[in-house]
Protein backbone atom coordinates (compact mmCIF):
# COMPACT_ATOMS: atom_id res chain seq x y z
CA UNK A 1 0.00 0.00 0.00
CA UNK A 2 1.41 3.36 -0.68
CA UNK A 3 2.16 5.48 1.80
CA UNK A 4 -0.17 8.50 2.63
CA UNK A 5 0.91 11.85 1.26
CA UNK A 6 3.25 14.42 3.70
CA UNK A 7 0.52 17.42 3.12
CA UNK A 8 -2.99 16.32 3.20
CA UNK A 9 -5.02 18.69 0.95
CA UNK A 10 -8.15 17.36 2.06
CA UNK A 11 -8.42 16.59 5.52
CA UNK A 12 -11.28 15.87 7.47
CA UNK A 13 -10.69 15.88 10.92
CA UNK A 14 -8.58 17.75 13.48
CA UNK A 15 -5.77 15.49 14.21
CA UNK A 16 -4.94 15.45 10.14
CA UNK A 17 -5.30 18.83 10.22
CA UNK A 18 -2.72 19.06 13.24
CA UNK A 19 -0.20 16.43 11.57
CA UNK A 20 -0.33 18.86 8.02
CA UNK A 21 0.56 21.69 10.20
CA UNK A 22 3.77 20.07 11.85
CA UNK A 23 4.91 18.73 8.18
CA UNK A 24 4.22 22.45 6.82
CA UNK A 25 6.19 23.99 9.97
CA UNK A 26 9.18 20.99 9.09
CA UNK A 27 9.00 22.77 5.51
CA UNK A 28 9.03 25.89 6.94
CA UNK A 29 12.46 25.72 8.66
CA UNK A 30 14.46 26.53 4.82
CA UNK A 31 13.37 29.99 5.58
CA UNK A 32 13.83 29.98 9.56
CA UNK A 33 9.77 29.73 10.68
CA UNK A 34 9.26 28.57 14.23
CA UNK A 35 5.59 27.19 14.15
CA UNK A 36 4.10 27.30 17.93
CA UNK A 37 3.36 23.32 18.04
CA UNK A 38 -0.73 24.50 18.76
CA UNK A 39 -3.46 24.13 16.76
CA UNK A 40 -6.65 25.98 17.54
CA UNK A 41 -10.17 24.66 16.53
CA UNK A 42 -12.33 26.86 14.48
CA UNK A 43 -15.82 26.29 15.34
CA UNK A 44 -19.46 27.45 14.38
CA UNK A 45 -22.01 26.27 16.34
CA UNK A 46 -20.08 24.24 18.43
CA UNK A 47 -18.82 22.66 15.41
CA UNK A 48 -15.52 22.82 13.79
CA UNK A 49 -15.47 23.88 10.22
CA UNK A 50 -11.44 24.10 10.18
CA UNK A 51 -8.23 25.31 12.64
CA UNK A 52 -5.89 27.72 12.42
CA UNK A 53 -2.02 27.75 13.95
CA UNK A 54 0.37 30.64 14.31
CA UNK A 55 4.02 31.06 13.34
CA UNK A 56 6.96 33.34 13.73
CA UNK A 57 9.30 34.75 10.65
CA UNK A 58 13.06 35.23 10.59
CA UNK A 59 12.31 38.56 11.41
CA UNK A 60 9.95 37.86 14.76
CA UNK A 61 7.00 38.55 12.99
CA UNK A 62 3.44 36.50 13.90
CA UNK A 63 1.61 35.11 11.39
CA UNK A 64 -1.40 32.63 10.90
CA UNK A 65 -2.24 29.72 9.35
CA UNK A 66 -5.90 28.51 8.68
CA UNK A 67 -7.37 25.51 7.29
CA UNK A 68 -10.71 24.42 6.26
CA UNK A 69 -12.12 21.06 6.87
CA UNK A 70 -12.91 19.08 3.34
CA UNK A 71 -15.95 18.32 4.04
CA UNK A 72 -16.99 22.29 5.47
CA UNK A 73 -15.15 23.78 2.09
CA UNK A 74 -17.81 26.07 0.17
CA UNK A 75 -19.74 27.30 3.38
CA UNK A 76 -18.12 30.55 3.35
CA UNK A 77 -16.22 29.93 6.51
CA UNK A 78 -12.64 31.06 5.62
CA UNK A 79 -14.05 34.51 4.41
CA UNK A 80 -16.12 35.38 7.35
CA UNK A 81 -12.81 34.81 8.83
CA UNK A 82 -10.20 37.04 7.09
CA UNK A 83 -12.87 39.68 7.42
CA UNK A 84 -12.12 40.38 11.24
CA UNK A 85 -8.28 38.33 11.07
CA UNK A 86 -6.29 39.92 13.88
CA UNK A 87 -2.86 38.45 12.58
CA UNK A 88 -1.41 38.68 8.84
CA UNK A 89 -1.22 34.80 6.58
CA UNK A 90 1.26 33.12 5.72
CA UNK A 91 0.70 30.34 2.69
CA UNK A 92 2.60 28.32 0.17
CA UNK A 93 2.38 28.61 -3.14
CA UNK A 94 1.10 25.23 -3.54
CA UNK A 95 -1.86 26.09 -1.32
CA UNK A 96 -3.49 27.90 -4.16
CA UNK A 97 -4.96 30.50 -1.51
CA UNK A 98 -2.97 34.19 -3.17
CA UNK A 99 -6.04 35.41 -5.41
CA UNK A 100 -8.32 34.45 -2.22
CA UNK A 101 -6.35 36.89 0.05
CA UNK A 102 -5.81 39.82 -3.16
CA UNK A 103 -9.26 39.66 -3.88
CA UNK A 104 -9.94 40.49 -0.11
CA UNK A 105 -7.65 42.37 0.70
CA UNK A 106 -6.05 40.26 3.11
CA UNK A 107 -2.36 40.88 4.26
CA UNK A 108 -0.28 38.17 3.89
CA UNK A 109 3.43 36.64 2.87
CA UNK A 110 3.81 33.76 0.29
CA UNK A 111 6.76 31.20 1.94
CA UNK A 112 8.22 28.13 0.44
CA UNK A 113 8.86 29.29 -3.17
CA UNK A 114 12.39 27.04 -3.39
CA UNK A 115 9.90 24.15 -3.08
CA UNK A 116 8.89 25.35 -6.57
CA UNK A 117 12.62 24.81 -7.92
CA UNK A 118 12.82 21.55 -9.86
CA UNK A 119 15.65 20.14 -7.77
CA UNK A 120 13.27 20.20 -4.73
CA UNK A 121 10.32 19.02 -6.64
CA UNK A 122 12.34 15.94 -8.05
CA UNK A 123 13.31 14.67 -5.18
CA UNK A 124 9.59 15.26 -3.49
CA UNK A 125 8.78 12.95 -6.63
CA UNK A 126 11.43 10.71 -5.85
CA UNK A 127 10.74 10.16 -1.98
CA UNK A 128 7.02 10.69 -1.89
CA UNK A 129 4.99 9.73 1.43
CA UNK A 130 7.78 7.57 2.79
CA UNK A 131 9.12 7.24 6.45
CA UNK A 132 12.02 5.72 8.12
CA UNK A 133 11.11 1.93 9.19
CA UNK A 134 12.87 2.35 12.44
CA UNK A 135 12.07 6.55 13.44
CA UNK A 136 8.93 6.64 11.69
CA UNK A 137 10.05 10.13 10.27
CA UNK A 138 9.50 11.31 6.65
CA UNK A 139 12.56 10.94 4.35
CA UNK A 140 11.78 14.67 3.19
CA UNK A 141 12.66 16.23 6.48
CA UNK A 142 16.48 14.98 5.60
CA UNK A 143 15.84 17.28 2.71
CA UNK A 144 14.13 20.41 4.73
CA UNK A 145 16.16 20.37 7.84
CA UNK A 146 19.34 20.05 5.80
CA UNK A 147 18.04 23.35 4.03
CA UNK A 148 17.86 24.80 6.80
CA UNK A 149 21.45 24.19 8.27
CA UNK A 150 22.28 25.41 4.71
CA UNK A 151 20.57 29.14 4.74
CA UNK A 152 22.28 29.57 8.33
CA UNK A 153 25.40 28.45 6.57
CA UNK A 154 24.89 31.15 3.75
CA UNK A 155 25.24 28.11 1.43
CA UNK A 156 25.14 29.26 -2.10
CA UNK A 157 21.61 28.32 -4.54
CA UNK A 158 23.31 26.39 -6.10
CA UNK A 159 24.13 24.08 -3.47
CA UNK A 160 20.64 23.65 -1.50
CA UNK A 161 19.84 22.27 -5.30
CA UNK A 162 22.41 20.26 -5.36
CA UNK A 163 21.23 19.26 -1.84
CA UNK A 164 17.89 18.50 -2.52
CA UNK A 165 19.24 16.12 -5.48
CA UNK A 166 21.86 13.98 -3.31
CA UNK A 167 19.48 11.19 -2.27
CA UNK A 168 18.88 10.39 -5.99
CA UNK A 169 22.58 10.34 -7.37
CA UNK A 170 24.75 9.00 -4.04
CA UNK A 171 23.87 5.08 -4.26
CA UNK A 172 24.80 3.13 -7.16
CA UNK A 173 21.09 1.53 -6.77
CA UNK A 174 19.86 5.13 -7.67
CA UNK A 175 21.96 6.54 -9.99
CA UNK A 176 21.32 4.53 -13.23
CA UNK A 177 17.70 5.37 -12.85
CA UNK A 178 18.38 8.79 -11.91
CA UNK A 179 21.28 9.29 -14.60
CA UNK A 180 18.57 8.13 -17.05
CA UNK A 181 16.31 11.16 -16.61
CA UNK A 182 18.80 14.29 -15.92
CA UNK A 183 16.97 16.47 -17.51
CA UNK A 184 13.89 15.94 -14.99
CA UNK A 185 16.34 16.91 -11.93
CA UNK A 186 17.78 19.97 -12.95
CA UNK A 187 18.47 22.48 -16.14
CA UNK A 188 21.79 23.76 -14.39
CA UNK A 189 25.01 21.34 -15.20
CA UNK A 190 26.69 23.04 -11.96
CA UNK A 191 24.09 21.98 -9.71
CA UNK A 192 25.08 18.44 -11.45
CA UNK A 193 28.60 18.50 -10.77
CA UNK A 194 27.78 19.50 -7.24
CA UNK A 195 25.36 16.24 -6.11
CA UNK A 196 28.42 13.93 -7.78
CA UNK A 197 30.95 15.60 -5.71
CA UNK A 198 29.33 15.32 -2.84
CA UNK A 199 28.70 11.49 -4.05
CA UNK A 200 32.29 11.18 -4.14
CA UNK A 201 33.71 12.34 -1.47
CA UNK A 202 30.40 11.19 1.08
CA UNK A 203 30.77 7.71 -0.28
CA UNK A 204 34.05 7.48 0.56
CA UNK A 205 33.85 7.96 3.80
CA UNK A 206 30.39 5.80 5.16
CA UNK A 207 29.63 4.76 8.74
CA UNK A 208 31.25 1.45 8.48
CA UNK A 209 34.51 2.50 7.56
CA UNK A 210 36.70 3.46 10.68
CA UNK A 211 39.17 6.11 10.23
CA UNK A 212 42.76 6.51 12.38
CA UNK A 213 43.23 10.19 11.84
CA UNK A 214 41.01 13.44 10.77
CA UNK A 215 43.35 14.05 8.36
CA UNK A 216 42.23 10.76 6.78
CA UNK A 217 39.10 12.51 5.48
CA UNK A 218 39.21 14.23 2.54
CA UNK A 219 37.27 17.09 1.73
CA UNK A 220 35.92 18.11 -1.67
CA UNK A 221 37.90 21.85 -3.17
CA UNK A 222 34.36 23.30 -3.76
CA UNK A 223 32.65 24.85 -0.58
CA UNK A 224 29.77 24.04 -1.47
CA UNK A 225 30.28 20.28 -1.27
CA UNK A 226 31.46 20.87 2.10
CA UNK A 227 28.24 22.91 3.26
CA UNK A 228 26.41 19.91 2.15
CA UNK A 229 28.61 17.52 4.22
CA UNK A 230 27.55 19.98 6.91
CA UNK A 231 24.42 20.19 6.66
CA UNK A 232 24.03 15.97 5.87
CA UNK A 233 26.43 15.19 9.19
CA UNK A 234 24.34 17.55 11.47
CA UNK A 235 21.05 16.66 10.37
CA UNK A 236 21.96 12.45 10.33
CA UNK A 237 23.27 13.14 13.81
CA UNK A 238 20.39 14.67 15.20
CA UNK A 239 18.38 12.19 13.83
CA UNK A 240 20.44 9.57 15.52
CA UNK A 241 20.52 11.23 19.00
CA UNK A 242 17.05 11.64 19.22
CA UNK A 243 15.57 7.99 17.49
CA UNK A 244 18.20 5.70 18.11
CA UNK A 245 21.36 7.17 20.40
CA UNK A 246 22.77 4.48 22.55
CA UNK A 247 20.27 1.95 22.00
CA UNK A 248 21.46 1.36 18.47
CA UNK A 249 23.79 -1.77 18.46
CA UNK A 250 26.72 0.22 16.42
CA UNK A 251 26.36 3.12 19.07
CA UNK A 252 29.56 3.83 19.81
CA UNK A 253 31.40 3.20 15.91
CA UNK A 254 27.91 5.90 15.27
CA UNK A 255 28.84 8.20 17.74
CA UNK A 256 32.18 8.00 16.76
CA UNK A 257 31.60 8.52 13.21
CA UNK A 258 29.32 11.61 13.29
CA UNK A 259 31.73 13.29 16.16
CA UNK A 260 35.06 12.90 13.60
CA UNK A 261 32.61 14.21 10.26
CA UNK A 262 32.07 17.36 12.62
CA UNK A 263 35.23 17.91 13.62
CA UNK A 264 36.51 17.61 10.39
CA UNK A 265 33.61 19.91 9.24
CA UNK A 266 34.52 22.78 12.35
CA UNK A 267 31.37 22.57 13.24
CA UNK A 268 31.88 22.55 17.24
CA UNK A 269 29.71 21.59 20.15
CA UNK A 270 27.83 24.81 21.01
CA UNK A 271 26.96 24.94 17.06
CA UNK A 272 25.88 21.37 17.11
CA UNK A 273 23.85 22.11 19.61
CA UNK A 274 21.59 25.07 18.55
CA UNK A 275 21.08 23.06 15.59
CA UNK A 276 19.62 20.23 17.59
CA UNK A 277 17.30 22.93 19.09
CA UNK A 278 16.30 24.74 16.21
CA UNK A 279 15.48 21.75 13.99
CA UNK A 280 13.27 20.11 16.04
CA UNK A 281 9.69 21.00 15.12
CA UNK A 282 7.00 21.78 17.92
CA UNK A 283 6.17 21.94 21.65
CA UNK A 284 7.45 18.90 22.54
CA UNK A 285 11.46 19.81 22.05
CA UNK A 286 14.24 16.94 23.52
CA UNK A 287 17.25 18.84 25.04
CA UNK A 288 20.49 16.97 24.07
CA UNK A 289 21.03 14.05 26.89
CA UNK A 290 24.07 15.34 28.90
CA UNK A 291 25.21 11.96 28.68
CA UNK A 292 25.81 12.19 24.71
CA UNK A 293 29.38 12.95 23.41
CA UNK A 294 30.12 16.37 22.70
CA UNK A 295 29.98 17.08 19.03
CA UNK A 296 33.23 18.45 17.78
CA UNK A 297 35.29 16.09 20.57
CA UNK A 298 35.89 12.93 18.38
CA UNK A 299 36.99 9.83 20.82
CA UNK A 300 40.42 8.68 19.71
CA UNK A 301 40.08 6.34 17.31
CA UNK A 302 41.86 2.76 17.36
Amino acid sequence: MDDPPRFEMDATGLDAVAAYFHHRAVQGLMEAWRWSGVTEPLTVDGEPWGARTLSESASGEVFQSVYVLAQRRGEGHLSRYVAGADLPFVTGPDCDLERFFQRRGVPYVLAGLFTQSKEYRAIERHVGGRRAARSGVHYMNHIDEGLAVLRDLGATERAKRAWCLHPMLQLDADLPGSYADLAALSDDPAVLVLAMEYRNIANAHLSRREVSSLDDIALSPLPEVTDMLRADKVQNYKDFLLHHGDAHPRAAALHRYFQQWLARLGVDHARFVRYFDALQVGVDRVALSPSARPAGEAPSCP
